[in-house]
């Protein structure tokens, strides 16, 4: 419980600084550099106040030079600072609304150019998604969890088409990416944090140059098909397909 209170603080200490730092950046630039390395200070601090030891297999399938639709699974709030830590782009993701009303931390992910997204309102969504065709095209990677929530087993929920739609309207390569040990670090549910080993393991790049509508299933079971073999669990969450059966 100790390591759990020790992140808290740490959590709102890093979140603080970083997001005040951002936000003096983005007065200037809101293109920086300087916003990435920010970005993954915040990251590292997390990961290190909870006793995550992070190892990667398989960075070198990342262009530096290019930048990507990154999809990935989705079991923890530990998730994000892994893949933000370990990922040599300069990424955005794809947030919930109702943390970019969070003073400081909330705007500065605004002046990032992090992207809010209000799934419930398909107007809004919509709109989210071509701001997030924009800033692949201004040189950022995107990063989205097509499972559009928290898997509360190993097994990860359905995936969504958004991620796929945007691979397409973006003409963009796919990076397929899985984050494994978060489940255990902490899990949807969880009480406390306990320290442990993540690893961020690549997949195989699918190229998306010429797809079209028609495509996004294809685009969606490839990506799927590489992150299960990656964290060597296959299926479907069993409280989701119940979830899914009594609509």
């Amino acid at each position: 419980m100790l390591r759990t209170i020790w992140t808290a603080v740490v959590a709102v200490f890093v979140s603080v600084t970083a997001g005040t730092a951002v936000l003096i950046v983005a007065t200037f630039s809101t293109k920086s550099p300087l916003i990435d390395s920010l970005t993954r200070w915040w990251a590292r601090m997390l990961l290190l106040a909870a006793g995550v030891e992070l190892h990667t297999e398989g960075m070198e399938k990342i262009d530096p030079a290019k930048r990507y639709v990154l999809v990935s699974n989705h079991y923890s709030y530990f998730d994000i600072p892994c893949i933000l830590a370990s990922v040599p782009q300069p990424i955005r993701f794809m947030a919930k609304a109702s943390l970019f009303k969070i003073p400081i931390f909330g705007w500065a992910l605004g002046r990032a150019g992090f992207i809010p997204i209000d799934r419930k309102n398909r107007r809004t969504a919509v709109k989210s998604f071509d701001l997030a065709a924009e800033r692949i095209r201004a040189g950022n990677t995107i990063v989205i969890f097509p499972e559009e929530g928290r898997s509360r087993e190993r097994e990860m929920r359905p995936f969504q088409r958004g991620a796929f739609l945007l691979a397409i309207k973006a003409q963009m390569p796919m990076q397929p990416v899985a984050v494994d040990g978060t489940f255990d670090v902490f899990r949807v549910g969880a009480k406390r944090i306990t320290p442990g080993k993540v690893t961020v393991k690549v997949g195989e790049v699918i190229d998306c140059a010429n797809a079209v509508l028609r495509d996004k299933e294809r685009l969606a079971s490839e990506s799927r098909a590489q992150i299960e073999n990656l964290i060597g669990v296959h299926g479907t969450s069993e409280s989701r397909r119940a979830e899914l059966g009594a609509d």
